[in-house]
């Protein structure tokens, strides 16, 4: 990273921790007054979340780019048959979409938060004629006082402003940054497996569909040989991913179920504008939240349909040699490539599973307000 580069990082996240700090702030001094505070508990959480992603992808840069580096290789090399082409093709489009919705909903969150309060003065101004009234910030914070307007002094108010607006601007690239990577790695990992059910089948087509002599079951097991070294080289990919983004999955997904419920509050007990922020918000939480059970779920998804492809394949008619490459192979596929985090399991079912906890947890906040 060149001098400039650095700067910009570390002003980045000094200034979104800045926020982060404010925000805490604001919402104890309201501990008394929970229904206020829960405005401000949610945008908070998600930065928080995002700042420590972000700091975990500073710390393991050099690891994302090897691993980077790692898939582009096997991307060209698979890239020699058309339907291996069409396979590539397809995830890379998919994962390509999924990344600009997630980037979307992140960008109408913000973009929400840093309208309405314009909007709100706008009403006031026109409609009103209040003239004298103060832009509300973006983001509720005691920086430093709980009530901003005691600063009286509009120009550094507006800096503020544009200040807080930007620490949701870092927060939008933050989420789409990791949660997209995330959710391309585990595509283009799924994809390797793919590809290499696909070279499996071929490789069986070519050697089986003939008498196989001594010579021919030789070549046939340096194939497999080949097959499985590159099969290998996939799972240690997938151990290296799944070592860095341990501490993001845990993170993300211990904050998930809180962040889903207090959302889901929001959006029950306020009204006007708000009530448009929090269903987008809510919706935007529920994105994250699929964009690693899913990703995760289509890595193991395709790793166990190697053992499926090889038990159907004629490995009967080869020698025993061939026949116990088959069985190890086989053995390993089935055991899947699960990402593991400290007390969770990324999966459709862990994801169900949380939306319902949420809804657990709504009820016990509808109970307390």
């Amino acid at each position: 990273m060149n001098r400039l580069t650095k700067i910009k990082i570390i002003f980045n996240l000094t200034l979104l921790l800045t926020a982060i700090v404010g925000e805490i702030r604001f919402a104890w001094f309201l501990r008394r007054d929970p229904l206020n505070a829960l405005n401000v508990v949610c945008p908070y959480l998600t930065k928080m979340v995002t700042w420590m992603k972000l700091i975990c992808f500073l710390i393991y840069r050099k690891d994302l780019g090897h691993i980077l580096k790692c898939l582009f290789e096997h991307c060209q090399k698979d890239a020699n048959t058309s339907t291996k082409r069409n396979m590539i093709s397809k995830v890379s489009y998919f994962a390509s979409v999924w990344c600009i919705v997630v980037y979307v909903n992140a960008f109408s969150t913000s973009i929400l938060f840093a309208a309405k309060p314009l909007i709100i003065w706008s009403y006031q101004f026109l409609v009103n004629g209040n003239k004298d009234s103060w832009v509300s910030l973006p983001f509720q914070v005691a920086l430093p006082y709980q009530d901003m307007t005691l600063i009286n002094n509009k120009t550094l108010y507006s800096i503020i402003y544009c200040f807080l607006a930007h620490s949701g601007t870092i927060t939008i690239f933050g989420i789409s940054g990791t949660d997209g990577t995330f959710f391309c790695f585990c595509m283009y990992i799924s994809v390797s497996y793919q590809c290499l059910q696909e070279d499996f089948k071929t490789a069986f087509k070519k050697h089986t569909s003939k008498d196989l002599d001594s010579s021919s079951q030789e070549i046939f097991y340096k194939e497999l040989t080949q097959l499985i070294r590159r099969q290998q080289n996939i799972i240690e990919i997938f151990k290296s991913f799944n070592r860095i983004y341990k501490f993001m999955i845990f993170i993300h997904f211990a904050s998930a179920s809180i962040i889903l419920a207090i959302v889901l509050a929001n959006l029950l007990l306020i009204s006007g504008i708000s009530k448009l922020i929090y269903l987008t918000y809510a919706f935007g939480a529920g994105i994250q939240l699929f964009t690693y059970c899913y990703g995760a779920e289509y890595v193991t998804k395709n790793c166990v349909k190697l053992s499926e492809v090889l038990y159907f394949c004629d490995w009967y008619k080869c020698n025993r040699r061939v026949k116990l490459l088959i069985l190890f192979t086989l053995i390993k596929s089935q055991r899947g490539s699960p990402l593991r985090a400290p007390f969770f399991q990324p999966s459709l079912q862990l994801f169900a599973l949380i939306i319902q906890r949420s809804g657990s947890y709504l009820t016990i906040l509808q109970a307390v307000l």
